[in-house]
């Protein structure tokens, strides 16, 4: 083993994960929160359907309009420093949301509590790349994606618990004030004894993002997986109740299996490609397989709806970890760049996520539920068809292309 590799062993890489899980944890617990308390939210403010969807989806703001410079900073002056300043003002956001008083204050304040969030989930393949070796990127990946998925669960199962909506709010500004006192104490940007990266100017290294054709093949891939998933599990509740006649809380917990799903697809799949050492059979036939049994679980009923529901989440999970972790694997990106082109792959994502389910799927389908979710099933198809011209990274497709320098000498 090299000495370089050693550097990447290092044992504190497992403190760095632990933090960003907490960071993303907060982040997505502080939004779902909102959902947990719709009840209460909606009728205190006078809110709309369309203002609470708003409101819901404004954390998510933050990534389309900062991800590509948050990227290219982080590149130039490091991710601690870079996310550091973000947390400010979502502690501000999260902690303060009690004193709104109608749409756009809550918004507002919304829109403030998924900075920091924003600007981890650009820089993630850049510092967890800078911690653990290529051949563990895709298992790191997975560990971190988990606290989407626990955040959101913890949000809907504890909210409700709290006497007031203050106290929610508060609770969680808090909980995020201390992890960010653990980010500025704990984080460092590499272990001790790696080599410094060079530093450019800002638009050398989003250029140089911007040029390679494989990252905008995998932000197109996030782009249609995050326009799928936001469709699917967004309208999935209010479709089970007006269309199957089920209950509203338990179209809720239906829909939450789907996460649950997730939160195993992310942890397996990732690894499972680890040890083959290949990446390309849990990305195509993933996206294929995902967008079939989408479909499956709007028709089908009774005890195998859960099944399906289950089956989905675990082909979501294995997708977005992989995606994610490409930027540290291409060779034109690698450690230098990879803070530029996750910015670019999570401006994309976001984009998706926002503008997929509310501008092209739900004008299309109307208030039919058989199409919309068989357009959402077609932008998860559409992943696999666009995985199809990414190369293989795996550890035995770079291990072979090492080899081929040293056959020639």
């Amino acid at each position: 083993m090299s000495d370089s590799s050693k550097v990447l062993l290092s044992p504190y890489r497992w403190v760095i994960l632990a933090i960003m899980w907490c960071a993303t944890f907060i982040g997505v617990a502080a939004q779902f929160q909102v959902a947990a308390l719709a009840y209460k939210i909606i009728p205190d403010l006078d809110l709309t359907p369309g203002n609470f969807a708003m409101v819901l989806s404004a954390p998510m703001l933050p990534a389309v309009f900062f991800s590509l410079a948050a990227g290219a900073l982080a590149d130039r002056f490091g991710v601690k420093r870079v996310v550091t300043v973000g947390f400010i003002f979502s502690i501000v956001g999260v902690y303060f949301r009690y004193t709104a008083n109608g749409f756009w204050g809550l918004f507002a304040l919304m829109f403030l509590a998924g900075i920091s969030s924003a600007l981890l989930n650009a820089n993630v393949s850049k510092l967890l790349g800078a911690w653990f070796p290529k051949e563990q990127m895709g298992t790191a990946m997975g560990i971190y994606f988990t606290a989407a998925g626990i955040g959101m669960s913890v949000a809907l199962a504890t909210s409700a618990l709290f006497p007031t909506v203050k106290s929610a709010y508060t609770t969680a500004g808090i909980v995020m004030f201390v992890i960010w006192i653990l980010w500025m104490t704990f984080i460092k940007a590499k272990s001790e004894g790696a080599p410094e990266l060079p530093a450019m100017p800002v638009l050398k290294y989003i250029g140089v993002a911007a040029r390679s054709r494989n990252i905008w093949l995998v932000g197109l891939a996030l782009m249609c997986f995050m326009g799928a998933n936001m469709a699917f599990t967004g309208f999935l509740p209010n479709a089970l109740t007006q269309v199957r006649g089920i209950d509203p809380a338990k179209a809720g917990v239906m829909t939450s299996v789907v996460t649950f799903g997730t939160i195993l697809g992310s942890i397996v799949g990732p690894f499972i490609s680890d040890r083959m050492g290949r990446i390309k059979p849990f990305l195509t036939p993933v996206a294929v397989l995902g967008a079939v049994v989408m479909y499956i679980s709007w028709v089908v009923q009774g005890v195998s709806v859960w099944i399906f529901l289950f089956a989905l989440g675990v082909f979501l999970g294995m997708s977005v970890p992989l995606l994610m972790a490409f930027p540290m694997l291409l060779p034109e990106i690698g450690p230098v760049y990879a803070g530029s082109a996750g910015g670019l792959m999570a401006t994309l994502q976001l984009i998706g996520a926002f503008f997929i389910p509310s501008f092209i799927i739900a004008p299309l389908s109307g208030e039919n539920y058989n199409i919309l979710f068989a357009l959402a099933s077609l932008f998860l198809f559409l992943v696999g068809v666009i995985e199809l011209f990414l190369p293989e990274l795996g550890a035995k497709a770079r291990a072979k292309a090492d080899a081929k320098p040293e056959a020639a000498i």
